[in-house]
């Protein structure tokens, strides 16, 4: 029996977190097809998704692709995909290797303006699927150092897809500033880090970097791809969610602690995003275990 997918799914933008001492979330499956479905979703984080043994159906773009045993797919910041067993009771066991976006951007400070395109160097590609077994195979035999050489791994994954498959991302050369001006994004990004917890308005932020509320606002949308509101609200649901998950806090101190100013406007903005309640999406994704529990198993 063929597994009949659903369709047309608005996509939600999802927080990960990264495990202790890795640069990134490592998380090893195996179970029947219908329970590897996922909504559509994206999230700032580069993805791997690698096939083991089954047969996996993904939709990255819009673009389906069945994954079989040894075939992996790339995901990059920002791109919204889905996936599923191909068939319902098959069982299916793979990776999924999540690069931590803070990680990323701490080597590459760049990072935003480029996509990976591991389909251009079949030397690279062939190298990373090398890599993705080398993680497996620590996932599934740990020993003393099995986390240093995962997390080694991950750097050596990283180092070859950037340096050999990376592609310019298409940026509306009208919205750029004159070459050689200051680094207006990386200014504003980290001056919305350092203060999103204090009430931020386009005129303060466009203030702070040199530019005019309107120019700035043209600019930040064609560089990262979301408004100044947009970016700070992630910015604020991403930490008011660590404080809830990790940290215990309840949702009013989480909210009003991280920047917004009522629980009320809190979980209108993450609906908005994740379309359910914060208390919802925590049970549901409280299921996805890190790999130091799955050693555990």
């Amino acid at each position: 029996m063929r597994w009949t997918m659903a369709a047309n799914y608005k996509g939600k933008y999802e927080i990960v977190t990264a495990d202790e001492n890795l640069p990134g979330k490592v998380m090893l499956y195996e179970k029947p097809g219908r329970d590897c479905y996922t909504n559509k979703h994206w999230h700032k984080n580069l993805e791997i998704d690698y096939i083991i043994r089954g047969c996996m159906w993904t939709n990255l773009g819009g673009v389906d692709r069945d994954l079989y045993g040894g075939d992996y797919i790339l995901i990059n910041s920002e791109s919204v995909h889905q996936t599923c067993g191909k068939e319902p009771d098959e069982p299916v066991k793979y990776l999924v290797v999540l690069f931590s976006y803070n990680y990323i951007k701490s080597y590459f400070p760049d990072f935003d303006l480029y996509e990976i395109d591991v389909d251009k160097n079949e030397q690279t590609r062939a190298r990373v699927r090398d890599l993705l077994k080398a993680i497996v195979f620590e996932a599934e035999n740990p020993s003393e150092f099995s986390k240093l050489k995962i997390s080694c791994a991950m750097a050596q994954i990283l180092m070859h897809l950037f340096t050999k498959c990376r592609v310019k991302r298409d940026v509306d050369p009208d919205s750029l500033p004159p070459e050689g001006a200051p680094d207006y994004i990386a200014k504003a990004i980290a001056y919305i880090k350092d203060n999103y917890r204090e009430k931020i308005s386009l005129e303060d932020i466009s203030s702070f970097v040199g530019l005019t509320p309107t120019y700035f606002s043209r600019y930040f949308s064609a560089t990262t791809e979301k408004t100044f509101k947009n970016y700070l609200n992630m910015v604020r649901l991403e930490n008011t969610l660590i404080d809830i998950q990790q940290n215990g806090m309840s949702e009013t101190r989480a909210a009003l602690e991280n920047g917004f100013p009522s629980v009320k406007s809190f979980i209108a903005v993450f609906k908005s995003v994740y379309g359910c309640a914060p208390s919802e999406y925590v049970k549901i994704y409280q299921e996805e275990a890190p790999i130091s529990e799955i050693r555990k198993a």
